[in-house]
């Protein structure tokens, strides 16, 4: 029969037994109360099995005192195992020289103290050669015990040798069977007590799962809030500035405060999407405004300021995943409202390119471009740096290319370029109010 091995056998510092509770200690002193009892029960009835026959037994006094010698020291089996299970072996020992007459109580103590030291003793390689030293001593005394019948001559020396060897091995049984299962008791209170570790940093790392979560949902509703707000209400500043400035020509107020109103709903209607997405439950989709259909609307609207605006489409158009589509949708929105806050240009080119593996859209203008303009989108009075993080955030998020800088051709430039796999081929957009798309091949 082989002996459980506890999980990382060779190192002892893996798994201990815990502190002694109330409970438990209170629990052993019951428990050898109970034994103390059944064996005040058997002692009395080997006494009357044993009484008229020739076998010499121990006084009741002193049968008695061996028996509480034998009990009493399992009231602290888990304090101290390795000593009890010392103390009760070498009891039994000598009660049976003694002859008290019982061995069904003496033999359920031996067991219970046996298990115990190789469950609760602190080293599990201890336990084990002290076990194999009990069990060899005790062993030990029975063969000595029954060698002097043996000795002196017993007529009946076949069945003699038999019933010593049946008895050999079922002590042995007995012995070998309190040892596994008191190891195998260790091996399964290690796995619970790792099982446990396991579950407290599970909850650890949900929780930080969690609180990351949080933070990214934070970050990516501030993008959205910045996108949707900050280019209408850059707008809105731009029209309320040439409403102010031609007050003395009310068609040309009346038509820039009419934008006002314009953007201003717009901004409203987002606003309110994009609350209502949030409110909404994870398996409920909302078709926004958003994504490379609306892209000519978002130019068109850009020209009615007074930036000239330029949209043309490269390559043979293919349908891409939504999240990318609002990616490149906003960059090319915070890259349009820039240049409308800060580079004094008249003309931008927004161009959209289908790849073989990627769609690119990069946007241009004529403004001052250099150092000059770099220093001003990005660090400006008008300007606070976030519309880039959170164009740059965004490409990041896709495993994509962002540049943004001055134009070697004078002007500014933004270009982002996210990886898309080619899958179902569609028609370009068109909008009456744009001329048609000029189409050209894939760079």
């Amino acid at each position: 029969m082989s002996v459980p091995v506890c999980p990382a056998d060779g190192d002892e510092t893996v798994w201990r037994p815990g502190p002694l509770t109330r409970r438990q200690a209170r629990a052993d002193v019951w428990l050898a109360a109970a034994l103390l009892g059944l064996g005040l029960v058997t002692w009395w009835l080997a006494s009357v099995a044993v009484e008229d026959s020739d076998v010499s037994t121990a006084p009741p006094l002193e049968a008695i005192a061996w028996l509480v010698a034998l009990c009493a020291p399992t009231a602290l089996r888990r304090r101290a195992p390795l000593s009890v299970m010392v103390v009760v072996s070498a009891v039994l020992v000598l009660s049976q020289l003694r002859g008290y007459p019982d061995s069904t109580a003496p033999s359920i103590v031996e067991f219970l103290v046996v298990y115990t030291a190789n469950a609760w003793a602190r080293s599990r390689r201890a336990a084990l050669v002290g076990s194999a030293v009990v069990t060899v001593a005790v062993l030990g005394w029975f063969g000595v015990a029954v060698l002097g019948p043996l000795q002196q001559g017993d007529p009946l020396l076949s069945s003699t040798v038999a019933g010593v060897v049946y008895s050999f091995v079922l002590n042995l049984l007995f012995f070998v069977s309190a040892v596994w299962f008191g190891r195998s008791s260790r091996v399964s209170a290690a796995r619970l007590r790792a099982l446990e570790r396991a579950g407290v940093d599970l909850r650890a790392a949900q929780e930080l799962v969690a609180d990351r979560a949080i933070g990214e949902e934070r970050a990516r509703i501030a993008r959205e809030l910045h996108d949707v707000v900050a280019h209408h209400v850059a707008v809105i500043a731009i029209q309320a500035g040439a409403a102010r400035r031609t007050l003395h020509q009310p068609e040309i107020a009346s038509g820039a405060l009419g934008a006002v109103e314009s953007t201003a709903r717009t901004a409203i209607d987002e606003l309110e999407r994009l609350l209502t997405v949030l409110r909404a439950q994870d398996d409920t989709r909302h078709d926004g405004p958003t994504g490379l259909a609306a892209l000519p609307q978002l130019v068109a609207d850009t020209r009615r300021l007074g930036l000239d605006v330029r949209f043309s489409t490269h390559g043979e158009r293919f349908d891409v995943p939504d999240s990318v589509g609002v990616t490149l949708f906003r960059v090319v929105q915070e890259a349009l409202t820039n240049t409308l806050k800060h580079a004094s240009a008249g003309v931008a080119d927004v161009r959209l390119r289908f790849r073989d593996r990627a769609v690119e859209v990069e946007v241009t203008d004529d403004g001052v471009g250099g150092a000059a303009s770099s220093s001003t989108q990005q660090h400006g009075s008008a300007g606070s740096g976030l519309g880039q993080r959170g164009m740059r955030e965004r490409v990041d998020l896709h495993g994509g290319e962002l540049h943004v800088g001055p134009h070697a051709k004078g002007g500014y430039r933004v270009r982002a370029v996210l990886p898309a796999v080619r899958t179902a081929t569609v028609a370009a957009p068109e909008d009456p109010a744009l001329p048609r798309p000029r189409e050209a091949p894939a760079r």
